[in-house]
Order: C-alpha cells, then sequence, then structure tokens
C-alpha cells in the first residue's frame, strides 16, 4: 500500500488533470450568451410583430356584410 501515495500530495496518474477547464473562456462564453438573450428578449419585448395580448385591432363589420 505504499506505492499508492507519492508523499508530495500530487496524484499517481500525473501532473495532468483530467478535470481541467478553461474558465476564461468559458466566462467569455457565458458572457456572449447573456448579452445576446438580453438582445434578443429587447427585440422581442419592443416588437409590434410579438403582441402578448395588449390591444388587438378588431375589423369592424357593417350589418350589410353580414
Amino acid at each position: 500500500m505504499t506505492g499508492l501515495s507519492t508523499g508530495d500530495g500530487s496524484s499517481a496518474k500525473g501532473a495532468e488533470d483530467p478535470f481541467h477547464y478553461d474558465y476564461e473562456t468559458v466566462r467569455k462564453g457565458g458572457l456572449i450568451f447573456a448579452g445576446l438573450a438580453f438582445v434578443v428578449g429587447l427585440l422581442i419585448l419592443l416588437s409590434k410583430r410579438f403582441r402578448c395580448g395588449g390591444n388587438k385591432r378588431h375589423r369592424q363589420v357593417n350589418e350589410d356584410e353580414l
């Protein structure tokens, strides 16, 4: 059992960590995604094409057309 630990606290597999993430790239990607989601949300809110139950215009129908 003495061969399992190296004594200096490092792993027996070597210096490479298989779960190493590039946090700078993940952070930049998250900021870009958040910015795009924010802009798309503003476009949907300010667009007149996507109305959420606002004043709906109904066409006036005359009695002659019935």
